[in-house]
């Protein structure tokens, strides 16, 4: 594993995905009304068609993409062995992770909060960054990603390069 490789590309992935991810935020914030803390949800309104169909066109595209340039990246580098290509797919998601919860969940909701804030949910305690977090920021990224998502990103990874 080529660990120069692996850093740079999981901080570039970090910045694409997040950077990405922001951008759709503040164009569409009640598209992203189902991945928010549960206090927000209840109090917002239901997705539309049209915005889960905003949504799935952009999201498991870039996911797909994410996969595929990472096992690309991963097998160019010269790296070999199932190991080696498992832990190459899991840090790079792990940056992608430690940059939506630095990134996006504390530093870039606080400082757009009014510009994705959903009509209806202004209310909620929830925004607050204290408890954004503790209602959905750790227990996602440090739970979520680190034992179920990255873990799969790793296995893709091994399939990825094994072909």
């Amino acid at each position: 594993m080529v660990w120069s490789r692996v850093i740079l590309d999981g901080i570039c992935m970090s910045l694409i995905f997040n950077l990405l991810v922001g951008l759709m935020w503040v164009l569409t914030p009640t598209t992203f009304s189902q991945m928010l803390p549960k206090g927000i949800r209840a109090r917002t309104p239901k997705r539309t068609k049209k915005e889960k169909i905003i949504l799935a066109s952009w999201l498991y595209p870039t996911y797909i993409c994410m996969f595929v340039y990472i096992a690309i990246s991963t097998h160019l580098s010269g790296t070999t062995g199932v190991w080696n290509y498992f832990w190459s797919g899991y840090i790079i998601m792990f940056f992608v992770n430690l940059g939506d919860f630095f990134g996006l969940d504390w530093f870039f909701r606080s400082k757009v909060k009014e510009k994705i804030m959903i009509p209806g949910t202004e209310e909620c305690k929830e925004w607050n960054t204290k408890e954004w977090m503790f209602s959905l920021g750790l227990v996602e990224h440090w739970i979520l990603w680190p034992f179920i998502v990255c873990p799969l990103v790793g296995l893709i990874t091994v399939g990825l390069c094994s072909l």
